[in-house]
């Protein structure tokens, strides 16, 4: 318009009108989009708060709290790592043995023993959980499960040795108990005859889990061509994305 063309309004009216479609069409619908190609991202959650008290003469253990919301992986599940033991619960300024404490409530202040360089792995048991979105049906031929199935109903399937204590576990539980460190994609556990493998991270929790099962008793079945478009586009988006 500045410079005089012929027509000059019609050019800017265009331009205008095809940047407000793209504005309500694609900006309004990229989450929807990303949420059905399976390639959306958990929103990062804030840590919890973590209190350290370095112990005297005391190397290898460090006194370690968090306040217990109604929310977390530990107040839901009762789940806490092997490496970490529970010493004392604050509720209503009182101090109190864990076992005194029992139940433990949201707004108590539990405060646990654990190594030094693993204390903030202890991080994601005390943050508010996160709903787990669920697997891709598309997948489930390939040896793929949701992390909510549990250790029993696994080993009914598979016929795989499992104990009445890790029964009612669910795979998610599973490697919350037994990683020294917030589960990542490609994280692998051994269950018996199998090998579990981390295919989902959502809200710092396994949320698919695919099965490696032994090579002389199981084909693992070829993706079909969806899957591996699916496959080919979550990859490309986790490296635009910097996963």
């Amino acid at each position: 318009m500045l410079v005089g063309l012929s027509k000059a309004y019609l050019y800017f009216d265009v331009a205008f009108v095809v940047v407000i479609i793209s504005l309500l069409l694609q900006g309004w619908t990229l989450a929807v989009a990303a949420r059905r190609l399976y390639v959306a991202l958990p929103r990062a959650d804030r840590g919890p708060r973590r209190v350290e008290l370095d112990l005297p003469g005391q190397l290898e253990q460090q006194l370690v709290g968090y306040p217990v919301r109604a929310k977390s992986l530990y107040f839901r599940r009762g789940l806490i790592p092997s490496w970490s033991k529970p010493t004392l619960v604050i509720r209503d300024q009182h101090i109190l043995s864990p076992a005194e404490a029992e139940p433990i409530a949201p707004g108590d202040y539990i405060y646990l023993l654990a190594p030094p360089e693993k204390a903030e792995a202890l991080d994601r048991f005390f943050v508010d959980m996160t709903p787990s979105s669920a697997p891709d049906p598309h997948l489930l031929g390939d040896f793929v499960v949701s992390g909510e199935i549990t250790l029993g109903n696994l080993a009914e399937i598979y016929a795989i040795a499992t104990d009445t204590e890790h029964a009612k576990l669910t795979l998610a539980d599973y490697f919350d108990v037994h990683l020294d460190h917030a589960p990542k994609e490609g994280a692998t556990l051994e269950l018996d005859s199998i090998v579990l493998v981390a295919r989902s991270i959502g809200g710092g929790r396994v949320n698919v889990v695919g099965l490696r099962l032994p090579e002389d008793e199981e084909k693992v079945v070829p993706p079909t061509r969806i899957q591996a478009f699916r496959r080919k586009l979550a990859d490309l988006w986790s490296s635009v994305a910097g996963v």
